[in-house]
């Protein structure tokens, strides 16, 4: 970690996607939310940091998603967040809109806010809509459904 504390540089670790313990007969790293503790462990340092895919979590067999969230953040271990929803855990789980999976992003954006959390929010696999521009409209409606709800949280603060 000595060169990325030099170049201040986080690194940021991605779950497994998916998150399974072996795939193809390779064992994964993290499949589970408490190995994201056992890997910032093994090495103390800012720089030793979290993607943290909501999604991914949210798949995974075991662990709290709202939990993680509160923990991690609250740690400042998080570097960036995929932001996207899903309903199902594996081997059984479908990518879905933003707004219509097991997740409550609401709830996220709760805990990170309370959290003084002050990274970025990437909307992340959106599913293509049946329309001219399917990808950049599944975009869109991610994006404007968290701009919406960063501003509900913020008047709720006030």
């Amino acid at each position: 970690m000595p060169v990325a504390e030099e170049a201040n540089v986080r690194l940021a670790a991605h779950p497994d996607d998916p998150p399974m313990p072996t795939l193809r007969g390779t064992a994964r790293l993290i499949h589970q939310h408490h190995h994201y503790q056992k890997l910032l462990d093994l090495v103390p340092s800012r720089c030793n940091a979290l993607e943290f895919c909501l999604g991914t979590l949210q798949e995974m067999s075991e662990g709290d998603l709202y939990g993680s969230v509160d923990r991690y953040s609250r740690q400042g271990a998080i570097a960036y967040i995929h932001f996207r929803n899903v309903r199902g855990k594996v081997p059984n789980y479908h990518e879905v809109f933003i707004d219509e999976g097991d997740i409550d992003m609401i709830r996220v954006l709760r805990i990170l806010h309370r959290n003084g959390y002050e990274g970025v929010l990437i909307p992340d696999h959106a599913p293509k809509m049946f329309c001219p521009g399917p990808w950049h409209s599944g975009m869109a409606h991610a994006l404007g459904y968290m701009q919406a709800a960063l501003q509900a949280i913020e008047a709720e603060a006030y």
